[in-house]
């Protein structure tokens, strides 16, 4: 792959940059990363075989390196949310977030422009967080951003459909605001050859502008003393440090620099005007592609936001018909919309009021089924949440067996029983099936089904 020359030309002066080593470095195959999910699995030994695992990804724990890639889509685990494939060098938003919130729990968390959801699924399983809020303001972006959390399994992910000026009405309220901002795309050409071609000064210009403008809006959302992360997969400086000037303009935010190993091979790079540090990565230094992040904190407030009359939530008692489904916890609460059942965490319903008040919740809380004449209809989201209940019944397929399931093909299986269970792979639910005169109807969702055939 050649790099275009205006591209070359356009990155004179950024620190770190080789282009000698970078067009070297656009000619070799990139690297595959995946992330475990730690509430489903322990290791990567039940997961990938030991002749194709890695070595470790050196800035975030559970992570490693593929030594090639498999066919994730035929992989029932990866359907199962078992891992999340990741680009390795975007993993380092983990070294960054834990090493500035160190021992700190039970904040809340912000990802502004979240789809597809690899951001939003490690912040989730930081330890830091009894809250994550992803939102996604296009559209069409946000059933992968619900597929992909609901995959996860983590029941303190919410989800939101708003532009980053809707939530300056709601003021200061999360501990980290993440802005991944939409960008040239350019640390992605390895990767993804079309960005490339489309690539031009002109939209380097336009998306500056448009990270600005969400940088904006982002700052009312941080608390006082809370983090402020900013990234992007674009070298150019007007899409990075640039940005970071116009974070310490505002005067409310202070730059944040962490320790990074030096066999690690990432670029600290300064702000031309406000000197604020930000971290670089290229692909000819390390095994990832072209990233750039940096973290401040509010050390001031200025936006208090307006006062908005909190949304309403129709709480019921524990349900009987919940029993036998979900794990039992003193800390849930349940509500309705109309038939359907919701749970969430006690801790978590002010926020959950705020948001239902001032945004879009595409999301919110577990969502457990459909309660008719006293008989609960499972929902998808509960087989994959880990507040599902070990006495639900379950039907173990093999391989060919949950490839036809994820297909929603007829499952050539007998089971024994009657009513709903829980279809697993190697001891992972993937989705509801029921078992009706000794045949098994499959529930799969019909929008997330594998349509590859080969």
């Amino acid at each position: 792959m050649l790099l275009k020359e205006d591209f070359i030309q356009s990155l004179q002066g950024c620190e770190g940059f080789l282009p000698v080593e970078m067009m070297s470095a656009h000619q070799e195959a990139t690297p595959v990363s995946v992330r475990l999910n730690p509430l489903k699995v322990r290791g990567p030994e039940n997961v990938f075989p030991a002749e194709n695992t890695g070595e470790m990804v050196a800035w975030c724990a559970n992570a490693f390196y593929l030594n090639s890639r498999p066919s994730f889509t035929k992989d029932p685990l990866f359907h199962a949310g078992a891992f999340y494939v990741q680009e390795a060098s975007s993993m380092f938003i983990h070294h960054l977030v834990s090493t500035v919130l160190k021992d700190k729990t039970g904040l809340m968390a912000l990802d502004l422009c979240a789809a597809p959801g690899g951001k939003t699924t490690l912040l989730s399983s930081l330890p830091h967080f009894r809250l994550v809020l992803a939102n996604e303001i296009i559209q069409t972006r946000v059933p992968v951003l619900q597929e992909n959390t609901i995959k996860w399994g983590a029941g303190h992910v919410f989800v939101s459909n708003n532009d980053p000026i809707d939530f300056e009405k709601m003021g200061a309220l999360f501990d980290l605001v993440l802005v991944d901002a939409p960008c040239s795309g350019s640390g992605l050409f390895r990767k993804d050859a079309a960005a490339m071609d489309e690539w031009n000064p002109g939209l380097v210009s336009f998306c500056s502008a448009r990270q600005k403008r969400i940088l904006a809006s982002a700052m009312h959302s941080v608390l006082e003393g809370g983090y402020l992360l900013y990234s992007t997969c674009s070298y150019s400086k007007e899409e990075n440090e640039e940005n970071l000037d116009q974070i310490m303009d505002a005067g409310l935010f202070e730059s944040i620099s962490v320790d990074v190993p030096l066999e690690w091979n990432v670029v600290e790079s300064i702000s031309t005007i406000k000197k604020a540090k930000g971290y670089r990565f290229y692909p000819n230094k390390l095994r990832g592609e072209g990233f750039f992040c940096a973290i401040f904190q509010k050390t001031g407030t200025r936006y208090s936001g307006s006062q908005h009359v909190a949304g309403k939530l129709d709480l019921v008692k524990p349900p009987s018909v919940l029993e036998d489904w979900i794990i039992p916890s003193p800390q849930l609460r349940f509500f309705k919309k109309e038939n359907e059942l919701f749970a969430v965490d006690e801790i978590n319903l002010p926020a959950l009021h705020q948001f239902k008040a001032s945004l879009r919740i595409r999301k919110s809380g577990l969502r457990l089924g459909t309660e008719i004449r006293a008989e609960l209809i499972p929902d998808h989201e509960l087989a994959m949440s880990s507040l599902l209940s070990e006495n639900v019944q379950v039907l173990d397929l093999a391989f060919e067996e949950a490839i036809a399931y994820l297909r929603k093909d007829t499952i050539d299986h007998e089971g024994s029983g009657k009513g709903w269970s829980l279809a697993r792979f190697k001891g992972l639910g993937l989705g509801w099936v029921k078992l009706v005169q000794g045949r098994v109807k499959n529930h799969y969702p019909m929008s997330w089904r594998i349509l590859k055939r080969d």
